[in-house]
C-alpha cells in the first residue's frame, strides 16, 4: 500500500518541415516525395541538404575533405590534435577526472571520422578501466554501421550504442542515460541551419541534458583579417570539381527518390559568400530554359536559363555569435577552443541552470503570490506558520550567496549591505505541524523587510555572479550544485503551499515562462490511468542498497549528506498495491467517518480533534455534502474530475486510511521502496538506472502543473509493473528520518539534516509534478 502527496539568415526550410512532421528513420517513400516536391514548388525552388548524402555523395564528400582547398576538416582535425586532452575532462573535474565515472559522449550524426576518434580516445584515457559508452546517432543505418566497421572503437575501450532516428525522437531517452554525457556536433554542421533553427536545435539539446551533461560544437569561423573571402569561397569551389560533381549528384538522388528527370548536364554548381550573411550559399543553376518533369510527365518545375535552386547554406560563426545563440537558447557558453590562426572553433555549452530557475522563480513570486494570493503581495504569508512570500524571494539568493558565492562581491551592493541581507534572508521557519513548534534556530524577523525592489535587485545580482562563477572558473561543482538543488527545493515547497493555500484565487495566473525545459500543461489535459490495480508481491532479497553509492555521488556531482554513506538492508517479502490510493478510495474512507473514529488515529487523534479536520487540505467542501479538488493553475475542480488522482494526504492520513481499510494495509519503509527497484535491475545496469527509466516518463520535472491519473504516464516498473514510484507525488514511507551509520554533517550546510532527524519527520521517495530533473534520483531523502 502506498499513497502520494505533492510537497536574415536563410531558413534552411526543409529542416522545419522534417521537424514538424516529426518524421522517423522509417520514413516513407512518399513522405520524401511530398518533402522534395514542396521544395520545388516554394518560391525559391528549394532541395534539401538531405539528398547531397546517398551512397556516392558521402564518398564525394571524403573526396572533398582532401582537396587542397577544403580546410574546414584540417582546420578541426588540427584543433583536437592539440587539445583534445584539454577538452576531455568536465570543467569541475579540472586536472583530477574520475576514472570511476561512466563517461557517454552521443554525436549528433553517423560520426566524424578521425576527428570524433581523437576526442574519444582522449575521454577514454582519463576513464581508467571504465568503458566510455559511444552513440552516433543519424537516421541511416548504413552511415552508421559503416563507421562503427571502420574505426572498430568496440576493440579499444568503447562500448559503441549506434542509434537510427532523428535527433527530436531520441535525445529526450538519451538525455536520461546514466552518467555523464558529452553531447558532440562536429563537421560545422550547425552552418546549415538559420538563427531560428540553430536556437530550436539548441534548445533540443538542452532540455535533453542533465545539469552536469556539455554539449560540444565544431563550427568554421567567418572572414576576416585571419581568413579571407577568398580561402571561403575556394573551399566550395575546389579546382578539381569535386565538390560541383557532389551538388549535382543530388539531382540525380532526387530523380531515384521522387522519379524526376532532372538532367546534371543542364546545371552548374554555383557556391558564393555573402559577407553580411557570413555563409557561403550553394545553388544548382539552370544552364538554359528547361521544365523538371516526374516520370509519368507532370511538370514540376519551369527554368528559365539562370534560375537556381538553393541546396544548402554553410554559416560561419565567431565566438561572440556561438555565445549569443547559446543564450537565446537556454545554453551557456563556459570554454572555447581555437586554432592557432583562428579558423576554426569548438565551444562547450552547458545548461543556464540559474537563468532557467530564476525566470521559474520570477513566476513564482511574480505569477502566484504578488497578483494572486491576496492583497498584501509578497507580504502575504503561504500558511499562517511560516514568514510571508518575500522572506523566500530573499531567501533563495542568501542561500547561493552564503554557500555558492562565498566572499565574492556582490555587484551593485557595498559588503555591509549585501551581508546584512544575507542575515535577514538566512534561514526560514519550519514549524512542527500540530503544535506550530520551531525548535531550530531561524532568521529574526526584522522591525521591517527590506522592500521589494531592493529584494529583487539582490536577487538579480547574486544569481549574475553564481552564473559568472560558474561559466568561468567552477563549472558545476559542488558550490553551485547545492546552491542550484536547495532553489529546486523552495520552487517544489512554495508551490505545494500556493496549491493548497486557502486564498488562491480561482482564476488561473500565466503557466511558467520558456526556456523552462518542461511545457507544464495542465493535468486536466491527461487522460487514462488506473488500468490495473491489486497488490503484487515483493520477494525479500539481501543487500538492498540505500542512499548514494560513490559513483552515484560521482555522477551527481553532489548527495545531500543524509543520502551518505550508502548502507544495505535485508528486506523481507511483502506485497505493494500497484498503483498509488486515489481520491475515490480515500473518498470511501471519509464518507465511512474515518476522521472521527480515534482508534483509526493512535497517536495522532489528539492533532486530529484539534483541528477539526474531517478531509485532506486539497479538498474544499460544498454545500451538497461534496467536494472539490483545488488546482494550482485550474482552479477547485469538482471531485467527479479528480476521482482517479492520486490522494493528497499527510501520513497520519495515510496511516488511518490503511488501519480502516485492515488486512494488514500499511505505509511501506524505505528499504521497501528501494527493494522494488533492486528488483529491476535485471532490466538496467543497476537500481540507480532503473529508477531513472521510471522518472523519464513518470510526472515530474513540471511536466503537468499538478497530479495526473495514477497509472497513466506509462512509468510502471518492469518487473513489479507498480506504477507512480518517480513523479505524481512523493510517496510516504513508515521509515523515521534518521542518518546512515557513519553519517557526518555537510560542512557547508551542517544544520540541513541534523535539525530534523527523529521520530517527528518521515522519510518520502520518489517525487512530485514540481520535483526538477536534479532532485529526481533514488538516493534523494524528502522529509
Amino acid at each position: 500500500m502506498f499513497l502520494s502527496r505533492l510537497p536574415r539568415p536563410r531558413a534552411s526550410r526543409w529542416f522545419r518541415r522534417i521537424r514538424q512532421r516529426r518524421l522517423s528513420s522509417t520514413t516513407t517513400v512518399q513522405s520524401d516525395r511530398e518533402t522534395i516536391f514542396e521544395g520545388l514548388t516554394m518560391d525559391e525552388p528549394t532541395i534539401s541538404p538531405r539528398w547531397l548524402y546517398d551512397t556516392r555523395g558521402s564518398d564525394l564528400f571524403e573526396e572533398i575533405t582532401k582537396t587542397e582547398e577544403y580546410y574546414l576538416t584540417r582546420k578541426e582535425i588540427e584543433l583536437l590534435e592539440n587539445h583534445a586532452d584539454a577538452i576531455a575532462p568536465f570543467r569541475d573535474e579540472a586536472d583530477n577526472p574520475d576514472p570511476s565515472l561512466r563517461r557517454i559522449v552521443v554525436e549528433l550524426g553517423a560520426g566524424s571520422g578521425r576527428k570524433t576518434t581523437l576526442l574519444l580516445n582522449a575521454i577514454k584515457k582519463i576513464s581508467g578501466e571504465e568503458p566510455v559508452t559511444y552513440t552516433p546517432v543519424d537516421v541511416s543505418e548504413s552511415a552508421l554501421l559503416e563507421n562503427a566497421k571502420k574505426y572498430n572503437l568496440s576493440e579499444h575501450g568503447f562500448v559503441v550504442k549506434p542509434k537510427v532516428a532523428m535527433y527530436q525522437d531520441c535525445l529526450p531517452e538519451l538525455g536520461m542515460l546514466p552518467g555523464r554525457k558529452t553531447f558532440l556536433f562536429l563537421g560545422s554542421s550547425l552552418g546549415n541551419y538559420s538563427n531560428q533553427e540553430t536556437v530550436q536545435l539548441l534548445s533540443l539539446v538542452r532540455s535533453s541534458m542533465g545539469l552536469r551533461d556539455r554539449f560540444l560544437v565544431g563550427v568554421d569561423t567567418p572572414h576576416g583579417s585571419h581568413k579571407s573571402v577568398g580561402v571561403i569561397e575556394a573551399a566550395y569551389n575546389d579546382k578539381e570539381g569535386i565538390t560541383a560533381e557532389f551538388t549535382l549528384n543530388s539531382l540525380s538522388h532526387v530523380n531515384r527518390i521522387a522519379g524526376l528527370d532532372f538532367d546534371t548536364d543542364k546545371f552548374r554548381h554555383v557556391a558564393t559568400y555573402d559577407e553580411d550573411q557570413k555563409a557561403i550559399l550553394t545553388y544548382v543553376e539552370s544552364l538554359e530554359d528547361q521544365i523538371v518533369k516526374t516520370d509519368d510527365g507532370k511538370s514540376v518545375l519551369k527554368l528559365q536559363k539562370e534560375d537556381r535552386i538553393f541546396m544548402e547554406q554553410s554559416r560561419k560563426f565567431s565566438s561572440e555569435m556561438m555565445r549569443e545563440l547559446g543564450a537565446q537558447s537556454g545554453l551557456m557558453a563556459t570554454r572555447t577552443w581555437t586554432t592557432d590562426d583562428g579558423c576554426h572553433l569548438i565551444v562547450e555549452f552547458c545548461r543556464d541552470s540559474l537563468s532557467e530557475l530564476g525566470q521559474v522563480s520570477d513566476w513564482i513570486f511574480d505569477g502566484l503570490a504578488k497578483h494572486t494570493l491576496g492583497g498584501k503581495g509578497l507580504l502575504e504569508q503561504p500558511i499562517s506558520l511560516r514568514h510571508p512570500f518575500l522572506f523566500y524571494k530573499g531567501h533563495i539568493p542568501s542561500f547561493l550567496h552564503a554557500k555558492t558565492v562565498e566572499d565574492r562581491p556582490i555587484p551593485g551592493f557595498d559588503e555591509a549591505r549585501a551581508r546584512e541581507l544575507s542575515v535577514i534572508f538566512e534561514r526560514g521557519m519550519d514549524p512542527e505541524v500540530g503544535t506550530g513548534e520551531v525548535s531550530h534556530r531561524h532568521s529574526k524577523v526584522p522591525p521591517q523587510w527590506p522592500s521589494e525592489e531592493e529584494t529583487q535587485a539582490y536577487e538579480t545580482a547574486v544569481r549574475q555572479a553564481a552564473k559568472d562563477l560558474i561559466r568561468n572558473e567552477t563549472g558545476y561543482d559542488r558550490r553551485a550544485l547545492i546552491g542550484i538543488e536547495h532553489e529546486c527545493m523552495h520552487q517544489e515547497t512554495l508551490l505545494y503551499m500556493a496549491a493548497n493555500a486557502p486564498q488562491l484565487s480561482q482564476t488561473a495566473p500565466k503557466r511558467p515562462p520558456p526556456p523552462h525545459p518542461r511545457p507544464m500543461r495542465s493535468p486536466l489535459t491527461k487522460r487514462g490511468g488506473v488500468l490495473k490495480g491489486g497488490v503484487v508481491e515483493v520477494k525479500g532479497a539481501q543487500g538492498v542498497v540505500l542512499g548514494a553509492t560513490e559513483r552515484v555521488v560521482a555522477e551527481t556531482g553532489f548527495a545531500w549528506d543524509n543520502e551518505i554513506p550508502s548502507m544495505t538492508a535485508d528486506v523481507a517479502t511483502f506485497g505493494a498495491s500497484k498503483l498509488p490510493v486515489t481520491n475515490e478510495e480515500f473518498l470511501k474512507f471519509v464518507e465511512d467517518g474515518g476522521y472521527s473514529d480515534p482508534k483509526l488515529w493512535g497517536k495522532n487523534w489528539g492533532m486530529v480533534e484539534g483541528s477539526k479536520t474531517t478531509y485532506p487540505v486539497n479538498w474544499i467542501p460544498d454545500a451538497k455534502g461534496g467536494y472539490s479538488v483545488r488546482t494550482l493553475l485550474d482552479g477547485p475542480q469538482e471531485m467527479s474530475v479528480a476521482l482517479n488522482w492520486p490522494a493528497v494526504v499527510t501520513l497520519a492520513e495515510a496511516q488511518a486510511y490503511c488501519n480502516w481499510l485492515g488486512g494488514g494495509a500499511r505505509v511501506m519503509s524505505e528499504a521497501e521502496y528501494h527493494l522494488i527497484f533492486h528488483h529491476e535491475q535485471q532490466h538496467a545496469e543497476t537500481d540507480v538506472d532503473a529508477f531513472l527509466r521510471a522518472a523519464h516518463t513518470g510526472n515530474n520535472n513540471w511536466e503537468y502543473s499538478g497530479v495526473v491519473p495514477v497509472g497513466s504516464m506509462g512509468d510502471a516498473t518492469e518487473t513489479l509493473g507498480i506504477s507512480d514510484l518517480a513523479g505524481n507525488g512523493w510517496e510516504w514511507t513508515s521509515t523515521p528520518f534518521l542518518p546512515f551509520p557513519g553519517f557526518e554533517a555537510m560542512p557547508e550546510y551542517d544544520e540541513y539534516s541534523k535539525d530534523f532527524f527523529g521520530d517527528k519527520h518521515f522519510v518520502m521517495k520518489g517525487g512530485s509534478p514540481f520535483t526538477d530533473r536534479q532532485l529526481t534520483r533514488l538516493s534523494l531523502r524528502n522529509w
